[in-house]
């Protein structure tokens, strides 16, 4: 049981670091679910918003003064090969910032935190870090903070010792179900819809599957904790009464149980919040056709299809547990059912050679009505099974040395330049590709659209603008 000291309202100021904004502002959700689980055991919160200020950070923390201070990193970098653009240096600026601005304890904590927690926690110099979901974990620190107790049975918590040596609580396993309310500033999540973000719903935590590259087994654990129907709907109806007209379920994969798909749909169906959404898809053959007429139903408009290749020995290296065959007839679903539908790919990586590069292009080829959103090569993560097959440590390589300077896995047949600049002319020839960040003519058509109040992903439109940039540069 939490408690706290009866006399006293700890006031607790979360930041949100995150300034970058391709394609679009990305809603501060998991700061929004922190907020409503201090909230609910009787703490006090503020956030403060990097991309959407209340003036400076400084004049917020003398405003508002704070007991302590959560700062989220969302991300490391921005994960595109050709163009790496790191976002540690300003994590850097900003701890210093707050360290002269107050001497309240500092907690990191966030998606990118859980990937390198003691690197982070060594290189910042915070106070502590929370490796893992927040809710709980941060709540409990507090309180032990405000009791003078001890962090024994504090799963996932990095701290300092006495000596000064670094502590690091190993995390537990996550067997608790996932059941948190968010709280949203409402004039905040306005900022955000006016600038074309898509604010998030999670229906569920955890992702069993095992993609080589992906950080979401160890950010949320390896088993999925899934939220029931009737919970989802009352946070969209939460929403629809906040004025958000489209939302992005950002579950890692929304499909990875078939039963739960439908619980959310169907209450959804019945609901009739009136909200539209978009989320990610895992193209199995578990999509038939009644499920993805179920989720148009509900408000599905974009599908966003985690594929990563056509090749299916390049599906097999990946960890993918889908082929082809199985893309083609999620992909002629969508089709068929006239949805907006497209497929990440990540070109470049274990097991590509130019021939399956090829095939991976010639089949995109045939695919009705898709588009394409292509990074070339992985980064590479610790503790990821891409980093266990690479083994930088065989060379005396540390997981710091990939966390400052992004580091990518690119197959031995492939440089950067040259397949960046392939595939750049696939995209001036086929309009429907996207490499890396959109173009900026698409941005500006998009803040234009947002001021007339179209909310969505709108990637649709980026066909007609690159269609237009071809023509300018003399493409046929």
């Amino acid at each position: 049981m939490i408690s706290l000291p009866l006399s006293s309202t700890p006031k607790v100021l979360l930041i949100n670091l995150n300034r970058y904004a391709q394609p679009y502002a990305v809603y501060p959700l998991g700061l929004a679910y922190l907020s409503g689980s201090l909230r609910t055991q009787g703490f006090d919160t503020k956030t403060w918003d990097a991309l959407f200020p209340e003036g400076t950070l400084e004049e917020c923390i003398a405003t508002y003064r704070p007991d302590y201070v959560g700062l989220s990193l969302r991300n490391i970098d921005n994960v595109q090969c050709h163009s790496p653009k790191s976002f540690i240096h300003d994590l850097l600026e900003n701890c210093w910032r707050i360290r002269s601005a107050t001497t309240v304890p500092l907690i990191l904590g966030g998606s990118a935190f859980s990937v390198f927690p003691k690197e982070l926690f060594e290189l910042t110099k915070v106070d502590y870090g929370i490796e893992g979901e927040g809710e709980e974990m941060l709540t409990r620190l507090l309180c032990a903070l405000q009791n003078k107790t001890g962090f024994d049975g504090l799963s996932g918590l990095v701290c300092r010792n006495e000596d000064g040596s670094v502590r690091h609580i190993p995390r537990s396993p996550s067997d608790a179900i996932f059941t948190s309310e968010p709280y949203h500033d409402a004039t905040l999540l306005k900022a955000y819809v006016g600038h074309g973000s898509l604010p998030g719903v999670q229906t569920q935590r955890g992702c069993p599957l095992k993609c080589c590259y992906c950080t979401y087994p160890l950010i949320e654990g390896k088993r999925s904790r899934y939220r029931t129907g009737a919970e989802v709907v009352a946070e969209f109806r939460r929403l629809a009464e906040l004025g958000v007209k489209y939302t992005f379920i950002v579950d890692s994969v929304f499909n990875t149980r078939p039963d739960h798909v439908r619980d959310v749909c169907s209450e959804m169906i019945k609901a009739k919040t009136g909200i539209e959404w978009e989320c990610f898809l895992r193209p199995s053959r578990q999509i038939t056709r009644d499920v993805m007429e179920m989720m148009r139903d509900a408000g599905l408009r974009h599908v966003e299809f985690g594929s990563d290749s056509f090749s299916d020995p390049v599906l097999k290296r990946y960890g993918k547990s889908f082929n082809f065959q199985e893309i083609e007839g999620v992909s002629q679903l969508a089709q068929d059912l006239k949805m907006n539908y497209s497929h990440f790919l990540i070109l470049g990586g274990p097991g590509e050679t130019p021939e399956t590069l090829e095939e991976t292009i010639a089949r995109a080829g045939t695919l009705g009505g898709a588009y394409y959103f292509a990074t070339i090569g992985m980064r590479v993560y610790p503790g990821t099974p891409l980093w266990r097959e690479i083994n930088p440590e065989k060379n005396g390589e540390k997981p710091s040395d990939f966390l400052v300077e992004p580091r990518f896995y690119l197959a031995p047949d492939f440089k950067v330049d040259t397949l960046y600049q392939k595939l750049n002319a696939l995209r001036l020839q086929c309009n429907n590709w996207i490499i890396g960040d959109p173009p900026p003519d698409f941005l500006v058509t998009v803040e234009k659209l947002r001021k007339r109040g179209v909310q969505g992903p709108m990637w649709e439109y980026v066909e007609l603008l690159q269609r237009y940039e071809a023509m300018q540069a003399g493409v046929k």
